[in-house]
């Protein structure tokens, strides 16, 4: 009995042993896997930690080659610079030279002084074409072609000392046998930034067509009624005033129309000359009033201008010539520039009154002409090419039979190359009605360089073929 009781005994004792055997297996089993899969998280979490560090180091050596490129940049930047330094100054006088992107100029280091250097170059071809009639209607053989030189140019311009004190002269070669005169020479002093003065030979402030450059014209020259009216250049002193919206100029000087003159010679027999000119912008930027034509980005330019010129003359002189007459001129005119389409407009007048001794029977001794000039131009391709028109009259209030009244009409086109630094410029002329007059009204004549032929008793029509080059530089 006691035996059967161990046994059972002993039975009981290993199976609750085995039991909690496999009990504990089990929990530590549990404990296992909770082990390998934080250590399966530990693993993932470190390789991203990896890839992040990755990511990092490659950018750090980015972000450190990039450095290293600017840093090499900047290197060659100031290499270059030093070198273009050295280059454009010259070895002694520590001055600088070199193109602006307009002029070449040379300037003094600390720019105290400054000159700029420019020119002009105008080639063109001349065809004009009429049969010229005698007073007794007998025809003549009137047609003239060939090649001109019409403008060649060197400018130079600048400051000495000081910004202030300005100077300007322009060498120009004569198309009759090709010497060198100073077309215009002056000094300038700047009062602040509306107010200067200017004094020598250069143009009147007078008609807005002479007064824009003869490389920034719409047509190969400017109008025939210009030339008529034109007091071109005289020896003076000038004041001019310039703010946003309006410029002013007077000037106080010799005769109209006399470049060189000495002191009493019959070409300096004015006492007084005064001229005054005003324009104001309504619209725009005053850079659009300095050419007659406008490109395809110009926003709207709206201007107004007027001028009036008054001579006393020395009647002492005799002979009724303008020089020894009361001259009185005026005019108005007005600009409109937009997006390649340009509008240009001016009416020319003048009264001529003498008092001085008395003259050749016959002699007309006052006369108020008046002179009308319109012209447009538009850009079919942007910037490049541009047909234009312009008609113009002068009514010469003239007792002479032989004289008649001028209307003319021209139309062409403009090619640009470089604008107006290189360009090309074709287009006719037609006088169609009225005697063309060589002799312009205020002391001078008309520039033969329009291409126009001049005679006596002309009733024809007059065709004036023209083709030019410009190159400015």
């Amino acid at each position: 009995m006691f035996k059967t009781r161990t046994m059972l005994f002993a039975g009981a004792l290993a199976a609750s042993l085995t039991v909690g055997a496999m009990a504990s297996d089990n929990s530590v089993n549990e404990q296992l896997k909770a082990l390998r899969a934080e250590l399966d998280a530990v693993r993932v979490s470190n390789t991203q930690l990896q890839g992040q560090v990755s990511q990092l180091r490659s950018a750090s050596d980015e972000n450190w080659l990039n450095e290293r490129r600017a840093q090499e940049v900047r290197s060659l930047i100031k290499e270059v610079l030093a070198d273009a330094d050295t280059r454009a100054s010259l070895l002694e006088g520590g001055m600088a030279a070199g193109h602006n992107g307009k002029h070449f100029f040379l300037a003094s280091e600390d720019g105290s002084f400054k000159m700029t250097l420019g020119g002009q170059i105008q080639f063109r071809y001349i065809g004009a074409f009429r049969d010229n009639k005698t007073a007794t209607g007998a025809s003549q053989d009137g047609d003239e072609t060939g090649f001109q030189m019409r403008r060649v140019k060197l400018k130079f311009k600048g400051h000495i000392a000081d910004p202030k004190i300005t100077y300007g002269i322009t060498l120009a070669y004569r198309r009759s046998d090709g010497l060198m005169e100073a077309e215009e020479a002056k000094i300038g002093y700047k009062f602040d930034d509306n107010w200067s003065i200017a004094a020598g030979l250069m143009k009147l402030p007078f008609l807005r067509q002479e007064l824009t450059s003869s490389s920034a014209q719409l047509a190969v020259d400017r109008g025939l009624s210009t030339e008529y009216f034109t007091l071109d250049y005289s020896e003076q002193v000038q004041l001019n005033y310039s703010s946003d919206n309006v410029k002013l100029a007077f000037a106080f000087g010799d005769t109209a129309d006399a470049s060189y003159t000495t002191i009493g010679a019959p070409a300096d027999d004015s006492e007084i000359a005064l001229t005054a000119r005003a324009d104001v912008k309504l619209a725009g930027n005053w850079k659009q009033l300095k050419d007659a034509s406008a490109w395809s980005k110009d926003d709207l330019g709206i201007f107004l201008g007027a001028a009036i010129f008054y001579q006393l003359g020395d009647a002492t002189a005799g002979g009724g010539t303008v020089n020894d007459s009361n001259y009185t001129s005026w005019t108005l005119d007005g600009l409109v520039e937009t997006n390649g389409f340009s509008l240009f407009a001016a009416v020319m007048g003048a009264n001529n009154s003498y008092d001085g001794p008395a003259v050749a029977p016959g002699t007309q001794t006052e006369a108020s002409p008046l002179g009308v000039l319109v012209e447009s131009g538009y850009m079919v391709i942007p910037d490049k090419l541009q047909p234009f028109v312009r008609w113009e009259m002068v009514d010469y209030d003239s007792d002479s039979p032989t004289v008649d009244n001028m209307s003319a009409v021209t139309f062409g086109f403009n090619w640009f190359m470089k604008k107006h630094k290189a360009k090309l410029t074709t287009d006719l002329v037609w006088v169609y009605e009225g005697t063309l007059e060589k002799n312009g009204f205020a002391n001078g004549t008309s520039s033969d360089g329009l291409g126009t032929i001049y005679s006596d008793a002309r009733t024809d029509d007059l065709f004036v073929f023209r083709t030019q080059f410009r190159l400015l530089f």
